[in-house]
């Protein structure tokens, strides 16, 4: 049975969906079977892998419109579509009395399929990312190193931790890690070094440094292990990547 893992932070722009993106990239191409699913209305993961105008996404799934489709990407890659729709979500099934278990529910029939099950889950602390945390198995949470970074991430962890006492008790954080990292300032040095003592063996070692490769790489549909195989941000994810396996 796969492994679901959610990657999740309150703050928008901290390089969620471009850490989903590339470590479901990089677990393919070590030869698990990964399925991504795009959670997020603003559907960036399906337009930065080039899935347009996806016919079936997890919307309408989770809405029992059609079964789950997942759109093969390469060998061993594959992906659910997000929907700009989903900011409705909580509108349509907010008073639903299995509302937080919608997402676990579609995703159990086809768990066997895949070694991993990566979620990118949307800004935001709402029925959607209630869902994601009630199904996955871990999670982990990419964030910048700066000034109020923290205050976002307190909301994440409290959050975890009323799931945990009550939908979801084997949910586990696998971690933190800084994304957009610049070792050169040394604001952002100091700031990862608090994060560090205030949060003990949270913290991954490995960052993700700023990369304009990992930029450039979503509008072209590509993930930086096809783009820029030699670039940092291709070296970064890897090593993140083998860090992650170890959680």
């Amino acid at each position: 049975m796969g492994k679901i893992i959610a990657f999740t932070n309150q703050k928008g722009g901290v390089g969620k969906t471009t850490s989903v993106a590339n470590i479901g990239a990089g677990l393919a191409r070590a030869g698990h079977r990964v399925l991504l699913l795009d959670l997020d209305p603003q559907a960036n993961l399906t337009k930065g892998l080039g899935v347009m105008d996806a016919e079936q996404n997890v919307y309408g799934a989770l809405l029992g419109e059609y079964a789950l489709r997942a759109y093969t990407l390469r060998d061993n890659l594959a992906l659910v579509a997000g929907s700009p729709a989903l900011s409705g979500f909580e509108k349509v099934k907010g008073n639903d009395l299995d509302r937080e278990f919608l997402l676990k529910d579609l995703l159990a029939p086809v768990r066997e399929r895949f070694d991993y099950v990566l979620l990118d889950c949307p800004p935001a602390l709402g029925l959607i990312t209630l869902n994601a945390y009630a199904c996955a198995d871990m999670l982990f949470i990419p964030l910048e190193a700066q000034l109020y970074a923290a205050d976002g991430l307190e909301k994440v962890l409290d959050l975890v931790t009323r799931v945990q006492r009550r939908v979801n008790p084997a949910l586990t954080i696998g971690g933190i890690f800084f994304t957009r990292f610049d070792g050169r300032k040394v604001l952002r040095r100091e700031t990862a070094e608090q994060l560090r003592a205030q949060y003990p063996g949270l913290i991954l070692q490995q960052a993700v440094r700023e990369s304009i490769a990992l930029s450039e790489a979503p509008h072209l549909g590509q993930d930086i292990f096809a783009y820029a195989p030699g670039s940092a941000g291709a070296a970064d994810y890897q090593t993140l990547l083998e860090e992650i396996l170890t959680r």
